[in-house]
């Protein structure tokens, strides 16, 4: 008797888990974030002339939230963008489509300057996103650096969200 109740919950359990509804994590309506953009950069280069440098780049990475968890905490973020460099400065722009353990997507325009001595910095606005984030502004700000002369870097991240 104890066996056919034990293999019914079981099967209660397992058929919960197969077919029941899916749980999103919820999301504030509003908020603040920092965090760190660990990426992976892979770029065509185009040389236009002595010392200007265009480029086509693709950035992929993970965000960590400092809080070690909530808003986008462990998310996979894919940039893409393109920069013109003379003579070591210039600027960036681009978009990056992330995505959250739930397959929830955000959307954001991202725009900075490149500085040899002040390094990768700019901003970034939320455009919208899927279920969670559908809606989503905010305004944010980045600081990147490449580390050594790899094609893999890290960007401080801070800013806000706001949904509808």
């Amino acid at each position: 008797m104890r066996m056919k109740r034990a293999y019914g919950v079981l099967a209660v359990v397992t058929l919960a888990l197969l077919f029941g509804e899916r749980v999103e994590a919820q999301l504030a309506k509003q908020g603040t974030y920092t965090g760190l953009y660990g990426w992976s950069l892979s770029s065509t280069v185009h040389q236009l002339e002595e010392g200007h440098v265009y480029t086509q780049d693709v950035y992929k990475g993970t965000f960590f939230n400092d809080t070690n968890e909530g808003f986008l905490h462990e998310s996979s973020w894919v940039c893409s963008g393109v920069s013109d460099v003379v003579n070591g400065k210039g600027d960036a722009n681009g978009y990056c489509v992330i995505t959250d353990k739930d397959n929830d997507n955000a959307f954001l325009i991202w725009k900075g300057t490149i500085d040899p001595a002040a390094g990768f910095n700019g901003d970034y606005q939320w455009t919208g996103g899927t279920g969670k984030y559908t809606g989503m502004k905010g305004n944010n700000t980045f600081s990147a650096t490449s580390i050594g002369s790899t094609s893999e870097g890290r960007g401080l991240l801070k800013g806000e969200w706001q949904l509808p």
